[in-house]
Formats: structure tokens, sequence, C-alpha cells
């Protein structure tokens, strides 16, 4: 699995989770915490949508950590103040470098939860869509009648 997939099902889906993923992997190795979670604030690079040219656009807090799991570094940073939850993805993003055999048993649930991530988006455009609001200008209006 490649890690921006990896990162997204792990940010944006269930906590939990990413608790269970983590505890999976205290339980059975040693996690040695190389730089504890701090905050920074990183330029949010975006392409503007008519010229298609790259621009800073601003600053974002992000929260970082990098922890070492059976001789792997394992990296966690995600936008906002969030330190418990960068160690828990630094955790398991150490566990996937190790290639820890707890990782290979993952997959499945990983898949799962992208799945549900699948769903929710799906409903909340459903309910977006249900109050779109279509704008005629004067002349589409004088075209129709």
């Amino acid at each position: 699995m490649k890690k921006s997939r990896l990162s997204k099902i792990l940010i944006e889906g269930n906590p939990n989770l990413l608790k269970k993923l983590s505890a999976q992997v205290e339980e059975t190795h040693t996690v040695k915490v190389n730089r504890s979670p701090s905050t920074g604030l990183v330029m949010m690079k975006t392409r503007d949508s008519v010229s298609r040219q790259p621009f800073y656009m601003g600053e974002v807090l992000i929260t970082d950590c990098t922890v070492e799991v059976h001789g792997s570094q394992g990296l966690g940073v995600l936008m906002g103040e969030e330190p418990d939850r960068a160690y828990l993805l630094a955790v398991v993003d150490a566990a996937f470098n190790a290639k820890l055999p707890i990782a290979g048993l993952w997959l499945h649930e990983l898949e799962e939860e992208e799945r549900n991530i699948a769903k929710l988006k799906q409903k909340e455009m459903s309910k977006l869509a249900r109050s779109q609001v279509s704008f005629d200008t004067m002349e589409d209006y004088n075209d129709k009648s």
C-alpha cells in the first residue's frame, strides 16, 4: 500500500482504527520516540485554477512526530494541533517501514475503512447535491423564452 493512500485512510478514517493498529505494535515491539510530537508551520502549495501555475497559498499549522520501531523510522504528520494522532501515525508508519508481519494483516481492515470513507463522502455529496442552486443569467433566461 502506498504511503499517500495509507495516510489518507488513517487520517480521514475512524480514529479508533489508528489507536488499535498502534496498540498492536506497542504490545509486541519497543517504540523509541526520536522526536516527540511538535507543532510547526509549513507553506501550503496549491495550483492556480486558471493559469495552472503552482503558488504558495499560505501557512498551515501541522503536528509531526518521528519514532523508530525494529530499526525503521516512522513519520506522522497531519494538519492541526494533534500530538497524540501524530504519534500514532508515526508508530503505524514505522511498522509498515519495518515490514512487520502484523502490518501485512492490516491490509483488509485498511481497505474496509477506505470503503467506509468513500461511502461517507458519497453520502455527504448527495446531501450537498440536493441543496445545489442553479443560477441563470438574463441572457440564458431570454434564450429560453
